[in-house]
Parts: structure tokens; C-alpha cells; sequence
């Protein structure tokens, strides 16, 4: 029986991510992104991209936006729907708004990317939480064979939490309805890229008036589920798990739930054992994740989408994103 063509990408992916693990011992090479920048450029793209999930190696990209200022004006745009392989989730559709039929015809990543990576060129890049796009846009390029993504990035997320500590969360609409600006997020990425040079360039005016930006402050936090206790007390604040509350489902595929947690202790995390309003991250084990695609989910994972879908601030993530926020690198 012949294989469609839908099949036959689904298989090559599959054989590429072995070839990974056979050659590379089953680790992924470090991406060599640009520098994280901590500071205000006249010059820059913002960028935002809508996907399926968050996990370079299972998801895939729906839509390409970003936006190009010139001495914090707006000079130029670009924007696409992209066709994934595979159909989108109801939850993805009630999240950003995008059908499976608007996405019929669009191109493909294979064909959307080359125009985007040339936009972007060697320019400074803006958004919010803006390393999960970076990670996505950087192993695209490489596996498109166009030129590395290592451009200079800054994350108008670690700008608020240094900004405006008493915030309740730094998510993008929290931040925005803060700032007062206008073009709010909407889970399309032309509209959250509007939204991240607005809070880029409000931020940039209450900077000035305060004498710049804070360094961060070193806190200690006590959270932590039962019977884990941090090892360190030498805590990096700009670590995206800092003071961050993580629950687990699944089977991990690296270490113990124990391991894990400890982990998110080690990085001045918070471990819960269930989903709550307070929890920010649902780490699913790989085969919870792998299951998920296929429509079935844990009731953990199934909270947390309600939750998602109340606005609430919980993102549903992968063990392999789980190992990029801890700085570990993807295996």
C-alpha cells in the first residue's frame, strides 16, 4: 500500500530525529543563539509566531509575523499563515482564533521560511517570552539549511520582571493593560508583535524616568513541595524557572519526578504536586506529550487547558522545553 505524503514527512521526521540520537549520542548540538540583551534598541524586529505547541521536535508552526522598527518606528511588515502537516487541535483553534480551513492554503514552512529568515536578516529581535520563538525559528533554519538565527534578542518579559515587580504575572496582556497600550495581544502573532514594541517602547519611556533599568533581586522562595528542598542558594534570577511554580504528569524520560523537582528547586522554582491557579508550567512526560497529539490527555493536561483558555497564566510544555528553560539543552 503506498504511503501518502502526509505519511512519508511523518516517517522522515521520525528517521531524522534517530539519525540525531545515533550520531549525536542522543543529544541535540547547542544552538548558538545571539545575546539576550537587557536594554532599549531604536532599531529592531519584533517577532511572534503561532504554533501548535512548544516543543520544537513535535509541533509546528502556523503562522509568521514580525514587524520592523527604525528609531522605534514602524517601517515594515510581515505576516503568513503557514500549513502545517498535520490537522490543528480544537484547543489551538479556540486559543488563536486559526481554523483548520483558513490554514488550507497556505504554504508550507518549506516555502514561507526562506522569505521570512531574509526579513529578519542580522537585525535585533523583540518579543515577548520571545526564546520559545527563537528556539523554534533557530532549529527551522537549520533544518531548512538557510543561514543560523543568531541574532541579538530582547524579551520584553525579562524587561517587565526587572521593570515591575509588583505585577501579579508578566504575561503579555498583563503587561500591556499596565503600559496602556493600545494594540492588545490576541494569540495572532501580528497582533502580539504590535503589542511587544508597544510594551518595548512604554517601557523604554518609564525607564528613563526612573534612571534606567533595576538589576534583579535576589529572592528565596520557601513553596516547594514536600520533602524537595533546594540544594543551592546561589539562585539566577533571569532564569526563566525562577520563581516559577511547575507541576509534573507523565513519565519523564531523563530522570525521576523527584530529579525534576529537584531541579526546579535548584533554580529557585516552586514544585507543586497538582494544577492550581498558581501553577505556570505543566511539564508532560514524552509519552503524555506524544499521546496529547493524538487527542488524548491527562486530566492534569486537560485543567490546564481550561485554564489556558480563562486566561489564565500556565503553559502546557514539553520535557524537552522543560530542559531548555533549566539551560540543559534539549536530549
Amino acid at each position: 500500500m503506498a504511503l501518502t505524503e502526509q505519511e512519508i514527512a511523518e516517517l522522515t521526521k521520525v528517521i531524522e530525529n534517530m539519525t540525531f540520537s545515533i550520531t549525536l549520542g542522543g543529544k541535540k548540538p547547542e544552538r548558538q543563539k545571539g545575546r539576550s540583551l537587557v536594554e532599549f534598541p531604536r532599531d529592531y524586529i519584533a517577532i511572534d509566531i503561532e504554533t501548535t505547541g512548544l516543543d520544537p521536535r513535535f509541533d509546528e508552526v502556523i503562522e509568521l509575523a514580525a514587524v520592523r522598527y527604525a528609531n522605534g518606528v514602524e517601517v515594515e511588515r510581515f505576516q503568513t499563515l503557514v500549513k502545517p502537516w498535520n490537522e490543528i487541535s480544537e484547543f489551538i483553534t479556540q486559543l488563536t482564533g486559526i481554523t483548520n480551513e483558513m490554514l488550507a492554503d497556505a504554504p508550507s514552512i518549506e516555502e514561507a521560511l526562506p522569505g521570512y529568515r531574509e526579513f529578519l536578516g542580522g537585525s535585533v529581535l523583540v518579543g515577548h517570552n520571545v526564546n520559545f520563538d527563537i528556539n523554534f525559528l533557530y532549529d527551522l533554519c537549520a533544518e531548512e539549511g538557510l543561514p543560523p538565527l543568531g541574532n541579538d534578542f530582547v524579551d520584553t518579559m525579562r524587561l517587565s520582571r526587572r521593570l515591575y515587580k509588583d505585577l501579579p504575572n508578566h504575561k503579555l496582556p498583563t503587561v500591556a493593560e499596565h503600559l496602556g497600550v493600545t494594540d492588545l495581544p490576541a494569540h495572532r502573532a501580528l497582533a502580539d508583535c504590535l503589542c511587544a514594541a508597544g510594551c518595548l517602547e512604554a517601557m523604554r519611556v518609564y525607564a528613563d524616568t526612573i534612571g534606567g533599568i533595576p538589576e534583579p533581586a535576589w529572592t528565596h522562595y520557601n513553596q516547594l513541595a514536600d520533602r524537595i528542598r533546594p540544594e543551592t542558594s546561589d539562585f539566577d534570577p533571569e532564569s526563566p524557572v525562577f520563581g516559577k511554580v511547575f507541576a509534573f504528569t507523565g513519565k519523564l524520560e531523563l530522570f525521576t519526578r523527584a530529579e525534576a523537582m529537584q531541579r526546579v528547586a535548584n533554580a529557585g522554582g516552586v514544585n507543586g504536586d497538582g494544577v492550581t491557579k498558581e501553577t505556570n508550567y505543566l511539564v508532560l512526560g514524552s509519552t503524555d506529550y506524544n499521546a496529547a497529539l493524538k487527542g488524548k490527555k491527562s486530566n492534569k493536561h486537560k485543567k490546564a487547558e481550561g485554564m489556558i483558555l480563562k486566561g489564565m497564566d500556565i503553559q502546557i510544555i514539553s520535557e524537552g522545553t522543560f530542559l531548555e528553560m533549566l539551560g540543559e539543552g534539549t536530549k
